[in-house]
């Protein structure tokens, strides 16, 4: 389980180094590909405007998501277990928490 003390400098740390700057370029190539593919969709099922907003909410098998996102299953952060949700193409993370039942 990987524990972080300070998410901020961590995302830093984590995007600093050149195999993640690798995988987040690769990431931001994957991800407009696909991008380009919804919209073609778009054009071709007649649509008058093209809600690019809209893409990522109507993407049923959560593609884009899937490309934008890597995700950390389990880690602590302030003492308090989640996973961290990296986001290649801004490069920042963040922290969920595990709801306890």
């Amino acid at each position: 389980m990987l524990t972080i003390d300070n998410l901020e400098s961590w995302t830093e740390n984590y995007f600093s180094k050149e195999e993640n700057q690798k995988k987040a370029e690769k990431a931001c190539e994957h991800y407009d590909r696909l991008m380009i593919k919804q919209i073609r969709k778009q054009m071709l099922s007649g649509t008058e405007q093209i809600q690019l907003s809209e893409l990522e909410d109507n993407d049923p098998g959560k593609c884009l998501e899937n490309a934008k996102y890597a995700i950390i299953p389990s880690a602590v952060v302030n003492g308090k277990k989640g996973q961290i949700r990296i986001n290649l193409l801004d490069q920042t993370a963040e922290f969920l928490e595990k709801i306890q039942k």
